[in-house]
């Protein structure tokens, strides 16, 4: 546990960390799926990624998800966009500009046009899939 400051603060760094989950996912995927593009296995990308200096510790437990989603969230859709909306509008009221987080809340709404909001955050994957005419990851 790390002290941040007086009450409150927790609650803002919580939030500051969630975006940044929502982020790398999206950087992970488009990573994977540039490397797919070309002509790299999905597995053999999701392998190189993870042994790579990007492979921060939600990337090592998350990463998996795009060969294989889990039945069950971790912390879905929803869940994540309305920590992404805490993380705007705090950017908003401190004048700081969060334009990924921004695209991945718009990404994470296209996943819920697509029917997959129970799903973990992490179906980021499937909406840049879809995009790309690739298939998306197994649903487990």
């Amino acid at each position: 546990m790390t002290h941040v400051g007086p009450v409150g603060l927790a609650k803002s760094m919580k939030i500051a960390v969630n975006q940044g989950l929502a982020v790398q996912m999206l950087s992970f995927a488009e990573s994977v799926l540039l490397a797919e593009k070309a002509g790299v296995a999905r597995e053999r990308a999701v392998e190189v990624l993870l042994k790579s200096v990007v492979a921060s510790p939600m990337v090592k437990y998350r990463g998996p998800f795009v060969l294989g989603m889990p039945a069950e969230a971790w912390f879905d859709v929803d869940m994540m966009q309305k920590d992404l909306r805490l993380a705007l509008d705090m950017a908003r009221a401190s004048a700081v500009a969060l334009p990924s987080v921004a695209l991945t809340h718009e990404l994470l709404t296209a996943a819920k046009g697509q029917g997959l909001a129970h799903y973990d955050f992490a179906v980021l994957f499937d909406v840049l899939a879809q995009m790309a005419g690739l298939p998306p990851s197994k649903k487990l």
